[in-house]
């Protein structure tokens, strides 16, 4: 979908929080918090898609980047989030919001204030300037979160891998539309995506 109007976007930002106030009263609830990033944050126009990523109360390792937890995936689907034009991503809560592609966020639902109209307010009348935004302190603080997401990222790639043949795991992780092979791909895409951006900053 592209061309999508601002006011626009910034509706389905209102479409999410109203689902997830609705997603907090079922049990096991996960996602503590909401944020924007991205075009949107920017100031651009025309968007394809609103970049949100989702905190969640689950352990890092479960929630390496890049990856897409049945469950999550799941309350997701039952909210209808895969039918608006979003594009997200699930943070645990032990990091940062931010990392490498999530350079600053802007926080519009939690679990316990629900949805907050003063950053849709912002973005609809451009003065992003007046929002608390989350982002790394410095370079230093960046790299290493990054580092971090890294040696998870790994361990995810060696785990999927490791198990990748295993007739109980691929079960796990078939239905819905997605297959091992997204798996397999979300944790190579992952590591490949950290390890270049670490890259040249190791040299």
């Amino acid at each position: 979908m592209t061309g999508m109007k601002r006011s626009t976007a910034i509706g389905r930002m209102g479409d999410v929080a109203d689902g997830l106030d609705r997603a907090k009263q079922w049990p096991d609830h996960r996602v503590m918090a909401a944020y924007v990033y991205g075009a949107l944050l920017e100031g651009v126009d025309d968007l394809e898609y609103v970049e949100i990523a989702f905190v969640v109360d689950e352990p890092a390792s479960r929630v390496p980047w890049m990856s897409r937890p049945a469950h999550l995936e799941a309350m997701a689907k039952l909210l209808r989030f895969d039918k608006l034009p979003l594009s997200w991503r699930w943070r645990p809560a032990e990091w940062p919001v931010w990392n490498h592609r999530i350079t600053r966020a802007a926080c519009f639902w939690t679990v316990d204030g629900g949805r907050d109209q003063t950053v849709l307010d912002g973005l609809s009348a451009r003065a992003t300037g007046g929002l608390q935004l989350t982002q790394p302190a410095d370079a230093g603080a960046l790299r290493a979160q990054v580092e971090i997401e890294w040696v998870a990222a790994r361990t995810q790639l060696a785990t999927v891998t490791a198990m990748f043949d295993d007739r109980e795991w691929r079960r796990v992780h078939t239905g819905d539309g997605a297959y091992p092979e997204d798996t397999l791909w979300a944790a190579a895409a992952a590591f490949i995506e950290l390890d270049d951006w670490l890259s040249p900053r190791r040299a």
